[in-house]
């Protein structure tokens, strides 16, 4: 892809090459049209443009499985470590566990109402402690 703009349904055809629009009778009639990938597998590397911390990297995408399938594949469980600091705390680190399909708002809770406390790291979490309450262990 060249130069695309992101948008809900991925770069917009205009701002693609020729010969990337050219395959667009290929796909079927859905968004996938509109991604033409860098890869045979259906991967690629696109650039960040919209405002964030990462505008000017590159991001990699590939064409996913259906819905279903990639729930059944990812892990039950994520380990979310923040690191909270601040003048008045010793620094320390706080591990949330909490269950694949609560991943999202847990984070963007943290992001929005985090204050001192900031997200360090998340990992799968096969099994969380039983302490955790979050079941499972």
């Amino acid at each position: 892809m060249t130069d695309a703009t992101l948008d809900a349904s991925g770069p917009s055809a205009s701002s693609q090459s020729p010969s990337a629009t050219t395959g667009a009778a290929d796909h079927p009639a859905t968004s996938d049209r509109l991604w033409t990938p860098d890869n045979p597998d259906g991967s690629g590397w696109e650039i960040v443009d919209w405002a964030s911390a990462s505008r000017g990297s590159r991001y990699h995408y590939r064409h996913g499985p259906p819905l279903a399938e990639a729930r059944a594949a990812r892990p039950p469980f994520y380990r979310v470590v923040t690191r909270l600091e601040s003048a008045s705390l010793t620094p320390h680190e706080n591990s949330y566990y909490v269950a694949a399909d609560r991943l999202a708002d847990l984070l963007a809770e943290l992001s929005l109402a985090g204050g001192a406390e900031i997200i360090w790291h998340v990992e799968p979490c096969p099994l969380p402690p039983v302490e955790s309450g979050v079941g499972g262990g």
